[in-house]
């Protein structure tokens, strides 16, 4: 096949029988090998028997029924007896010459009647006659489509199209009866209805199946099946589709290899595409470009490939093809993975004294764990005098053993030591330092400790102290052992780690109500000493404690709050046991909305919201197991700001002066000392000024009263805890001005017309304020007649408002809160009026 994949075999369809050299009768006695052998007779079943008797002859051997191929040889033979004469041959009752295609032979008493290719016209009864006997017997010419020997051998070779490409496959055949011809693949019929895109053609004389675009599905065997009413030819073929192989079966993994780049690791592709996997190849992108690289190719039988071109701490992604005779398939490709950078190894262990002399020191040491420490090359090992900073080096090649003599010491000097190890990265973090150890050589281990005893005890724990060991040649401790055994144990275990540089040490962690045995050990670089132990068996509980109030200089004996505050008191104690605690508020319990709470030496009152029913004394009572109690009071006072003064009352009892007089707070008469607060205002000064402060009477004479002005009074009470809300005057005081009377003669002259409708040069603006702060609000406006300016506050008028006053000097408007409040809150609007029109200012006020 070539590219259009179009297959028409050329060669000649002729018949399929050989030479007929010689023939002989039905019976095959001196029949040729070449007679085709799908030709059927039946002997005897002529119309005479096989002898047949006449008046005056017989048939030794009748005719027999003869089933043969069209285009075949075919002989109808029969035997006489004896000479009858002539004989003459019959097809249908009509009687036959040689120009109706056959052949009259005649051999002694044998006749023969021969086809050298039948036809299907040729098909019929046919009867021989000799004298007044016959022999009669049937043809039948079965004509089944042919297919070219040729044609049949270049199907048994498979064909190979390439994906994409049409394949046509065309089989001619000979038939003189109608033709059905049925494609199968794999057993499965084809048909433009059963595949997509596949086309069957029927000719006279030939077959066509078309495939527009191949495909690796389309491959396989196809057999075609030509039937007709002579019978069936069935010819089959092999179509195999190559394509370019499928990506490799993933996922794709990516494994970082320290200092090794990564190793890639997938699988061989489902589908090769029908050829064999020549090799892949490699491609990696780094994170933040477009171009792909190519890294490199594995071998067929190979499904690794490390890639050891990565930069460390960057990102990429990577992927793999195969590659096989039609070219690279479609990639695998991984997710995006980070290079880790190279990790060093980690640092060695502490380093163990082993020993110790005026020679030298000999160390010993573990190998570091974690990334990076698997290949270790050696250790560097670095030492410093104690007491320095500066490391020195000890060896300057690494040492490949954990255990090494440094011999570079004097005599006398304490020296601390540390290892780093080192990789093929590098060197890693030094390990911590070893304990600082002397040159000299070794010291005869310490003595027994002495005066060891038990100082303190607890539910978990035990105290202990002692004195050092007496000191003889140099054999000074250096640390001590602490051990415990439990009285069920013959084990002795040790508290802690190392040795304890100090003479007392507790111990932790021990089961309570637990005996215990309890021994001391002095230890120096000479070795351990004798132990030290007690005679008697510890029990793990605690030393009992009298109860008691821990007091400091923020404990007081009096408090007090405001009315809805959270009031919290806490009282720290100390008592062991755990003592009984009992709170008491007037010599009574605790009512339930007052919460307490007790633990590990602090008892704590809480009351979430206070109120004046709180006030009184409390008391709280330590009583222990032993029936010994301690108490410990204080008083609470719960309190609000006071109320208001009553009404303020004005006289004039000495001349140029004026006394306020007004009722007392009803609060007063209480616990909590109050005091007055007088402020004054007058028309010369707008604003609220303090007059007096702390004021404990209920009367304040103002000096300096000027007659013509008109004076306001305000007192506010005031404790510890706040201020009260104003009380002011309803009315102003005020002293009529004594005028004398002038003349004044005014120049005559015409006024000019200055009519204007109100407008504000400068508009109100907003107010964000604390509460308890005045308030002034201001605005100018200009207009003739001068306009009138009234106050509203959302939308209501706030003329007549005792809390706030307004005043209008040459047009520029204010608004006076003294003291605000949040219900003073709002939007504030002033509107100014006169004949001609009004105009309106607004802005807020937040408290």
């Amino acid at each position: 096949l070539h590219e259009d994949q179009s297959w028409e075999p050329l060669s000649h369809l002729g018949s399929r029988r050989g030479g007929l050299d010689g023939r002989s009768d039905i019976y095959g006695q001196g029949r040729d090998a070449s007679q085709s052998p799908r030709s059927k007779y039946k002997p005897g079943t002529g119309g005479f028997p096989r002898e047949t008797q006449g008046p005056s002859g017989h048939f030794s051997q009748g005719l027999a029924d003869m089933e043969v191929q069209q285009g075949e040889a075919a002989v109808f033979s029969c035997t006489l007896t004896r000479d009858l004469g002539p004989v003459a041959w019959f097809k249908d009752g009509v009687k036959l010459s040689a120009r109706d295609g056959v052949v009259f032979e005649e051999d002694g008493l044998v006749h023969r009647l021969l086809f050298d290719h039948v036809r299907g016209t040729q098909a019929g009864r046919y009867t021989c006659v000799a004298g007044n006997q016959r022999s009669e017997a049937t043809l039948s010419v079965h004509d089944r489509p042919v297919i070219a020997p040729d044609v049949a051998e270049k199907l048994r070779k498979p064909l190979v199209v390439k994906a994409g490409k049409p394949v046509t496959v065309k089989i001619p055949f000979k038939s003189h009866l109608p033709v059905q011809a049925v494609w199968r693949k794999d057993g499965v019929e084809v048909g433009s209805s059963s595949r997509h895109g596949a086309q069957v053609a029927l000719g006279d004389d030939f077959t066509r199946l078309c495939l527009p675009s191949t495909g690796r599905k389309d491959g396989g065997r196809y057999s075609v099946t030509l039937k007709s009413e002579g019978g069936s030819v069935q010819a089959e073929l092999t179509l195999q589709v190559t394509d370019k192989p499928q990506a490799p079966q993933g996922p794709l993994e990516v494994q970082n290899r320290q200092g090794a780049g990564v190793c890639l690791r997938w699988r061989p592709p489902k589908d090769d595409g029908g050829q064999a996997v020549e090799h892949y190849v490699v491609e990696r992108q780094q994170a933040g470009r477009s171009a792909w690289l190519r890294a490199g190719q594995a071998p067929a039988d190979s499904t690794t490939f490390t890639d050891a071109d990565v930069e460390q701490g960057k990102k990429y992604t990577f992927r793999v093809r195969a590659v096989t005779s039609e070219g690279a398939g479609e990639a695998l490709e991984s997710t995006e993975v980070l290079v880790a950078p190279e990790a060093l190894p980690g640092p060695p262990s502490s380093p163990t004294i082993q020993s110790a002399s005026s020679q030298g020191i000999t160390l010993t040491w573990t190998a570091p764990r974690g990334p990076g420490s698997a290949h270790i090359l050696g250790y560097l090992i670095e030492k410093r005098k104690k007491g320095s900073n500066t490391w020195t080096a000890v060896n300057v090649q690494p040492v490949p053993e954990r255990r090494w003599t440094v011999v570079d010491v004097r005599q006398g000097c304490q020296y601390e030591f540390r290892v780093t190890a080192v990789s093929p990265s590098g060197p890693g973090e030094p390990g911590p330092p070893s304990d600082a150890v002397f040159a000299r050589d070794p010291m005869r281990p310490p003595g027994p400790v002495r005066d060891l005893q038990v100082i303190d005890t607890s539910h978990t724990s035990i105290t202990l102290s002692w004195a050092r060991p007496d000191v003889q040649d140099g054999d000074t401790a250096q640390g001590y052992v602490v051990e415990l055994r439990a009285s069920d144990s013959l084990q002795w275990s040790p508290c802690h780690e190392g040795t304890v540089p100090v003479t007392t040490f507790t111990a932790k962690g021990l089961r309570p109500q637990e005996s215990y045995f309890v021994r001391v050990t002095a230890v120096n670089d000479g070795g351990r000493g004798q132990p030290t132990a007690l005679d008697t068996l510890v029990q793990v509980m605690p030393v009992a404690v009298r109860p008691k109030f821990l007091m400091d200089s923020s404990t007081r004996d009096s408090l007090m709050v405001r009315v809805g505050d959270t009031i919290r008191v806490p009282v720290y104690f100390e008592a062991v046991p755990m003592p009984e605690v009992t709170w008491l508020k007037d010599g009574l319990p605790l009512l339930r909305s007052n919460v307490t709470s007790t633990k590990d030496g602090l008892t704590q009152l809480l009351i979430p919201v206070a109120s004046l029913s709180d006030s009184g004394l409390y008391t709280v009572v330590l009583r222990s197991l032993q029936g010994g109690e301690v108490a410990y009071r204080f008083s609470l006072r719960v309190a609000a700001c006071p109320k208001s003064p009553g009404p303020i009352r004005l006289q004039e009892n000495v001349p140029g002066t004026v006394t306020a007089e007004w009722e007392p707070s009803p609060d007063e008469a209480g616990d909590i000392p109050l005091y007055y607060e007088v402020l004054t205002r007058s028309s010369a000064h707008g604003p609220w000024r303090q007059a007096a402060d702390r004021v404990h009477t209920n009367h304040f004479t103002l000096l300096g009263v000027l007659p013509g002005h008109e004076y306001h009074f305000r007192v506010v009470a005031k404790n510890e805890l706040g201020a009260s809300l104003p009380s002011d005057t309803s009315q102003p005081w005020c002293i009529s001005r004594q005028r004398d009377k002038f003349t004044v003669k005014a120049p005559s002259y015409r006024e000019p017309n200055l009519s204007q409708k109100p407008r504000f040069l400068v508009g109100l603006r907003p107010h964000l304020l604390p509460q308890g702060c005045e308030c002034c609000m201001s605005c100018a406006v200009q207009g003739w007649p001068r306009p009138h300016v009234t106050w509203f506050k959302d939308e209501q008028s706030l003329a007549g408002n005792p809390a706030v006053y307004s005043t209008d000097l040459l047009g520029v408007c204010s608004l006076i809160i003294p003291s605000v409040s949040p219900k003073d809150s709002g939007l504030y609007k002033a509107v100014a009026e006169n004949a001609l029109g009004q105009a309106v200012s607004m802005a807020s006020l937040i408290v």
